[in-house]
């Protein structure tokens, strides 16, 4: 769908009074959502499934009840009468959680108490997930990419990039990107070993997908991503998403305090950690998703999102042994 959905039918399906506005969120890349304003004064928020077909989403929001259950700060989607939380209209389906007021904080207006609070609240959600054991299907997870694979990729966009007949200042800064990871990549060691413990994760660990209110974290949205992954992965990778500036630098001092705070609520072995945050060099170093959407799905949106990534790896590149301390804080 390219229009705006029926909102007023919508909120028909499970029961609430038409909306007396809609606002469409500017954040959400896989589904479209909505704040809406109903008659009788209340908020909510509606979401178009795209990403998700909706006997996935039923579970995933039977999932939530139980997080909630657990002291999770989750928004549980409304049921119809009928106790379903999908209403499907015209082929697509639409979900409605109540509205939770708040702010999506970038890391950078965290101070180290709240960066303390926001590790604790990840560990929180990993030892939930844990204890609830979704039934939800998820592939197993891939192995890190070979050195073959990654110069294939490499030499990929290298030679897309050349029968562009004429390369626009995008492809030119991705070129000199690529180059790079292909002169680095003759002297990186791939991780090796076993896959670490795997175990249920949130998937998608970052601002957008956080409300603050009054310095704590008040809703946690959006589970499309739950998968399983060693939980320490998601605990770097959402260091990485708060925590980088627009040069790329990482800010240490936070990351070591989100570290510490999560490590209080969820102990993980030293060299656990230390291996994570190897395999995490590594597949930022082989990952080139901004550059799949660009030059195999001729979709230019997230073209920002390469150069972003790639001054991120260039720093923590410089940077690695500070980076790994940062990564490896323990509690105090």
């Amino acid at each position: 769908m390219t229009g705006d959905p029926p909102l007023a039918e919508v909120c028909r399906a499970f029961g609430l009074p038409a909306p007396r506005s809609s606002t469409r969120l500017a954040h959400g890349m896989m589904n479209r959502n909505w704040r809406i304003a109903n008659a009788d004064g209340r908020e909510y928020a509606v979401k178009e499934l795209r990403d998700a077909p909706p006997d996935h989403a039923r579970t995933q929001h039977a999932l939530l009840r139980r997080l909630a259950e657990h002291g999770i700060p989750v928004a549980v989607p409304v049921a119809d009468a009928a106790g379903d939380t999908v209403a499907q209209l015209a082929g697509v389906g639409y979900t409605v959680t109540p509205w939770v007021d708040g702010e999506h904080l970038p890391g950078a207006r965290l101070d180290v108490a709240a960066c303390d609070r926001l590790g604790r609240t990840l560990g929180r959600v990993h030892a939930a997930l844990a204890a609830v054991r979704p039934d939800i299907a998820v592939p197993a997870p891939a192995d890190p990419p070979s050195h073959a694979a990654a110069a294939g990729r490499i030499e990929h966009y290298l030679s897309a990039i050349a029968a562009r007949p004429v390369p626009d200042p995008v492809d030119q800064v991705a070129a000199d990107h690529l180059r790079w990871r292909r002169a680095l990549l003759a002297t990186s060691v791939r991780p090796a070993g076993p896959q670490p413990e795997q175990g249920w994760t949130h998937g998608d660990f970052h601002q957008f997908n956080l409300v603050w209110r009054a310095g704590a974290v008040v809703a946690v949205l959006d589970w499309d991503r739950l998968r399983r992954q060693p939980p320490g992965a998601e605990l770097i990778r959402a260091c990485l998403l708060h925590f980088a500036g627009e040069d790329g630098a990482l800010d240490l001092a936070r990351i070591a305090a989100v570290v510490r705070g999560y490590r209080a609520v969820r102990p993980v072995d030293d060299e656990v950690l230390a291996d994570l945050v190897r395999r995490a060099w590594w597949h930022w170093f082989t990952d080139f998703w901004p550059l799949d959407w660009r030059y195999g799905r001729g979709d230019t949106s997230c073209d920002h999102q390469f150069a972003a990534n790639e001054r991120t790896l260039r720093w923590w590149t410089a940077h690695r042994r500070q980076v790994c301390a940062a990564l490896s804080a323990r509690p105090e």
